[in-house]
């Protein structure tokens, strides 16, 4: 069983970086995520907190706020939780960096999401990676199986490693896919401010892939996790 394979530290460190998103049976939240969800509207996710859906029905620039505000704030879990006592300084240094800039671009998109869609319904909630929830990520032929089988994220029981490793590998793949989403926004939001942060998000994550990408190569002889981007975006139900 894939949950045995992995352990459980590797499968909860995908589950935060998918979008911030631990959601158990038993309603247990992570209190970061909860932090989260109580500033999003009211009956956001109905009692679980969930990667955001893109709904064809709301404008696209809604769409973005929420999809992009929780991949942030799983970007920001896992820096805090994985790296945020790493014994490397440079690592440290990363995690305040993600922390500070993306908590800065949360923030800015929620206060838009009030001035500009105040009465928005609320972001959907169809379930994370696209309605398979847990069980469906760790039994689906096309989640983490696809995503880690093959290639093993960078071979061999590197996923069982230390924090450090496991953070490097796993958060590349997660800025290209922010990059990707904002990339797309450049062409199709409607709102220039919201252009305007799709290119930082662009040019900040960019610049921290390649050091990410310098730390694996240098500390662990590995080349960079960032062609794992799609099948990334495909187990977040994109």
């Amino acid at each position: 069983m894939m949950w045995k394979r992995l352990g459980y530290l590797p499968l909860l460190a995908v589950l935060l970086l998918l979008g911030g998103a631990v959601v158990v049976t038993g309603g247990w939240w992570d209190r970061d995520t909860a932090v989260l969800a109580q500033r999003l509207p009211a009956d956001h996710g109905r009692g679980r907190v969930v990667a955001g859906q893109m709904d064809p029905n709301q404008p696209y620039d809604l769409q973005f706020i929420d999809q992009m505000a929780m991949h942030h704030e799983g970007a920001i879990m896992s820096a805090r939780m994985m790296i945020g006592n790493s014994p490397h300084p440079e690592l440290r240094d990363l995690a305040q960096r993600i922390e500070t800039v993306q908590q800065q671009q949360i923030d800015v998109m929620l206060a838009w999401r009030s001035k500009w869609y105040a009465d928005a319904s609320p972001a959907s909630s169809g379930g994370m990676m696209g309605g398979r929830g847990m069980g469906g990520m760790m039994q689906g032929t096309t989640g983490m199986g696809g995503m880690m089988g093959g290639r093993s994220m960078m071979g061999g029981n590197s996923m069982m490693g230390d924090g450090d490793h496991m953070f490097l590998q796993m958060m590349i793949p997660h800025h290209q896919v922010a990059i990707d989403m904002s990339q797309d926004a450049l062409q199709k939001a409607e709102h220039p401010e919201l252009r305007d942060l799709a290119q930082q998000i662009i040019d900040g994550q960019s610049a921290e892939i390649t050091e990410m990408g310098g730390y694996l190569k240098a500390w662990y002889g590995e080349s960079s996790t960032r062609d794992l981007a799609p099948a990334m975006q495909d187990m977040m139900g994109r």
